[in-house]
């Protein structure tokens, strides 16, 4: 899509309450103070100063997208990302969200400190996460994670410490911290340490759970030696295995993804196709002749 288009397709939204054009975040027009050009009442409008598009403070307290921050020292408060900021007695989580029975067309604000959040040593560590060296947290909710202190984000989903390994906040059981590591860079299911592999992912399709973290132990497979194929799969010497289930019978030195994947099969070796780890009923194609 092209710039203009995608400026034309943004005003759209906007008239229709979902998005819209840059309304140029807080503004002053005839001394009253605007937020995305509607109106709002700061407490000491005469000090009112923007930090960013976001947020902004004056001489009392700060202000989220035009909206006061309960509790907010303005003289001590300072953003720390596009949803974090802190002053010197609290740290602030800050999101918009919408309710489908709005049929999704107001955006309402929501902006509250951190529970147990420590100001003075609050770091941002990227993707989502920070630290305080006491605990860990994923967008402002705290984690339960072993040792605060050494916790880092590999991605959006994969953190470690010195002690464990972690997927969407949750601990990796018997995983080793100081060697966990995520495999191949563009799959982002699998991960290892020095002796396991795991494939992970959010399992959808449970009818007696909402959505939930999901990590199955390749069992058998040997981290130094595992090859991640993507679309779920990985091989290893004679196994090969879909989202951590061993697939039967699978001739893995031939094993290869179908591209591009089709509803009939994502993948095939010398004997059968498969789909999702299972034998499909798509033939295999022949081979030419070497």
């Amino acid at each position: 899509m092209s710039l203009g288009l995608r400026a034309i397709l943004a005003c759209v939204l906007g008239l229709l309450g979902l998005g819209g054009c840059d309304g140029g975040g807080y503004k002053q027009r005839g001394g009253q103070w605007l937020y995305d050009d509607q109106p709002f009442a700061p407490v000491a409008p005469s000090s009112l100063r923007p930090i960013d598009r976001l947020f902004a403070r004056d001489e009392r307290h700060a202000y989220y997208r035009g909206q006061l921050i309960a509790g907010s020292e303005g003289a001590s408060f300072e953003v720390l990302s596009e949803h974090e900021a802190r002053d010197r007695a609290a740290v602030y989580y800050a999101d918009t969200f919408r309710r489908a029975q709005e049929y999704w067309s107001i955006r309402h604000v929501h902006v509250a400190p951190i529970p147990e959040a420590l100001p003075a040593t609050y770091r941002v560590l990227g993707m989502g996460y920070a630290s305080d060296g006491q605990h860990a947290y994923l967008e402002g909710q705290a984690l339960r994670v072993r040792d605060p202190a050494s916790f880092q984000p590999l991605d959006r989903r994969f953190a470690r410490d010195a002690q464990r390994g972690y997927y969407e906040g949750t601990e990796i059981a018997d995983s080793d911290g100081r060697s966990f590591e995520i495999i191949a860079a563009g799959d982002g299911d699998h991960v290892r340490d020095r002796a396991h592999v795991w494939h992970a992912h959010i399992e959808i399709d449970d009818p007696n759970r909402p959505a939930h973290p999901a990590v199955t132990l390749l069992a058998g497979a040997r981290p130094a030696s595992v090859r991640v194929l993507g679309q779920g799969y990985a091989v290893d010497g004679g196994s090969v295995w879909w989202r951590g289930r061993r697939v039967a019978k699978a001739d893995a030195a031939s094993f290869v993804l179908v591209e591009p994947s089709t509803d009939e099969a994502d993948a095939r070796d010398a004997q059968r196709s498969y789909r999702q780890g299972r034998p499909a009923s798509t033939p295999v194609a022949p081979q030419p002749a070497r």
